[in-house]
């Protein structure tokens, strides 16, 4: 038996400045990833870059280019794939990375993106959800949620009628929404109401596209990210969990921290289905440096957070012991 590791994190404005001034390096970024040990992640804040651009991982004459490792090749940044070459070289597997587009189909920043290790995990889908983007005055969801679907292979033991046990390779699927919600700028009350009235149209998204898939719908689903939620008192947190969800950073543990705000904030959650035995073991871990500061400036202001998943078929324990 196995588990998916599954992380979250807001790179803040990944590529949104000239390589020459950029702080954050690739090579760092691949370096946290690689020691955080995950398989899969959501990123917030990435910015579209030239598709023609040429990178490499050295800067002397002669030295190979680095390969694209975007899915879809028109929305590519060139940061990311130099940290899909580094995870490749020091992990040898492939890793790929998904941009989802936004609300607006042309936007090249501030995206929300998927990377996965393509030896844990088989891209299958990435889905729009039909959420709304008005709701009277306010705007909604300006980083459009997408259902990004998986799938792992697992080797398991099964018992023969005969009372004989095999090692079996099965499949199951993985799901994860990529959030982030509105910002508060503009005012923390006003921002408030955005995301209840986001968190709303959400949640019945997922219950139509749940309809629509039938018996084919997969709930081992995670829905994580940067929500910009001050507290676990906001109505967007009591609306996910009056809809069937658990939120694993319930006690507003700080996930966020720059010298402007020196007392951090509670932004980046991971919410997963209840009564799941998959995510039975789940917790909210986050990743960060005890530098502070080093932290800000060399990767983000925001922290990775990270949970892990139950790879087991069919969310059972695959030695067919009693049911947990």
């Amino acid at each position: 038996m196995s588990f998916i590791q599954v992380a979250s994190w807001n790179v803040e404005h990944l590529s949104g400045h000239p390589r020459a001034q950029r702080r954050q390096s690739a090579f760092a970024l691949a370096d946290h990833i690689e020691m955080a040990g995950i398989d899969v992640i959501a990123l917030q804040e990435i910015y579209v870059t030239d598709s023609a651009e040429k990178v490499s991982l050295s800067s002397k004459p002669g030295a190979p280019d680095v390969s694209v490792a975007a899915w879809e090749k028109e929305r590519r940044n060139s940061d990311l794939d130099v940290v899909c070459a580094v995870l490749k070289e020091h992990l040898d597997t492939d890793w790929r990375y998904l941009i989802l587009p936004n609300r607006t189909a042309g936007d090249k920043s501030q995206l929300c993106a998927v990377l996965w290790n393509t030896g844990r995990l088989t891209f299958r889908a990435a889905t729009p959800l039909q959420v709304s983007h008005k709701e009277g005055t306010k705007v909604l969801w300006d980083r459009k949620p997408h259902l990004v679907s998986f799938q792992s292979d697992v080797l398991t033991w099964r018992r023969d009628d005969a009372g004989k046990w095999h090692q079996l390779g099965e499949k199951r699927t993985l799901s994860v929404v990529p959030l982030h919600m509105k910002s508060n700028f503009g005012g923390a009350t006003a921002s408030r109401a955005v995301r209840a009235a986001e968190a709303k149209t959400l949640c019945e998204a997922l219950k139509a596209a749940e309809a629509a898939a039938g018996a084919a719908w997969d709930p081992s689903v995670l829905l994580l990210g940067d929500t910009n939620i001050l507290n676990n008192s906001e109505p967007a947190i009591e609306t996910f969990i009056a809809n069937g969800w658990r939120d694993l950073n319930n006690n507003d543990q700080s996930t966020y921290w720059s010298p402007q705000f020196p007392n951090g904030s509670p932004f980046d959650r991971v919410f997963v289905a209840e009564n799941r035995r998959e995510f039975r073991y789940s917790r909210q871990y986050i990743l960060r440096s005890s530098d502070l500061e080093a932290h800000d400036r060399f990767l983000s202001d925001h922290y990775m957070v990270k949970v892990s998943v139950k790879d087991y078929v069919d969310d059972a324990d695959p030695r067919g012991m009693a049911p947990e």
